[in-house]
């Protein structure tokens, strides 16, 4: 009987302190507080409670680094797609610098050619990476007709002969308050998702954006009168990598748009899609209203 009080003491529940201690760091392993403190007066059980402290503490640093590589990869993939867009549009402004009859120009464009055209497949390649968290957004009061305007140029450059119009319907006094690249990153990919969706039908079409000033909030609807969303793409409509309406699309526009407006207080809605158009709505709250 004293041989088995001994045993109970000194050695059985120690061997049950540990394996509760490893149930209990299996729960949430991300958690350090959960790693086991070495306290057996056996030297044996001493050295496995120690061996599996330092088991633990490298598992817990190696789930840290896992997830702050997984949210670099996810921001990074955010960059990539909105960038990529960017360096598209310089790809349009550098074939008409390489019909220039300048010999210095036209000697240094094929190397402007080649590395813009590295950069969108570098670009390219990040885009399997997942989501990440955008940063606040910097409220300034800014003239909305502006953004527009910068969003319609970029995008009529895209069009490439294609029987399209851009009709923007935004009162010259609209000021709203709102993070200007943010804003113009949602307008430009509501608009591009609408753009590549009458070219691909092959038939004229129309992208309408306008905007209203309401007692609360400023109203925002990109509308336009393509082939509509695909079933696949309303059901996952703002999930990143789900929501793609078009062969080799990644999904992320709507996504981001999304969460940059949501940044803002925001929502972003798909107000109607059908064979006859599709019409997206941006409501950015007032707030306070102070300017």
């Amino acid at each position: 009987f004293l041989l088995f009080l001994t045993m109970r003491a000194f050695l059985l529940k120690p061997i049950k302190g540990v394996v509760g201690h490893m149930q209990n760091y299996a729960l949430a392993p991300e958690d350090a507080r959960r790693i086991i403190s070495p306290s057996a007066g056996v030297t044996e059980v001493r050295e496995a409670e120690e061996a599996l402290m330092k088991l633990e503490t490298e598992l817990t640093q190696a789930l840290r680094q896992k997830e702050r590589l997984a949210q670099l990869g996810q921001a990074v993939s955010k960059i990539s797609h909105d960038l990529r867009n960017i360096l598209t549009s310089a790809q349009l402004f550098t074939d008409r610098i390489e019909m220039s009859e300048d010999p210095t120009v036209k000697r240094m464009a094929p190397k402007l050619v080649s590395s813009i055209t590295r950069a969108v497949h570098l670009c390219e390649s990040t885009l399997a990476f997942g989501r990440a968290e955008e940063p606040s957004p910097t409220l300034t009061v800014t003239p909305l007709l502006r953004i527009v305007d910068d969003v319609v140029d970029s995008e009529r450059l895209a069009i490439n002969g294609a029987d399209l119009a851009f009709t923007c319907d935004v009162p010259q006094d609209l000021h709203v308050r709102a993070d200007p690249e943010h804003l113009f990153r949602v307008l430009a990919n509501l608009v591009r998702n609408a753009r590549q969706a009458i070219i691909a039908t092959g038939k004229s079409g129309e992208i309408i954006v306008a905007a209203s000033e309401q007692a609360g909030d400023w109203v925002i609807r990109v509308s336009d009168n393509g082939p509509g969303l695909p079933p696949k793409a309303r059901e996952h409509l703002f999930t990143a990598f789900k929501g793609g309406a078009r062969k080799g699309g990644s999904g992320l526009g709507l996504a981001i748009a999304a969460e940059l407006v949501r940044g803002h207080g925001g929502t972003l809605k798909l107000s109607e899609t059908s064979a006859s158009g599709t019409v997206f709505i941006v409501t950015l709250p007032k707030g306070d209203g102070s300017f």
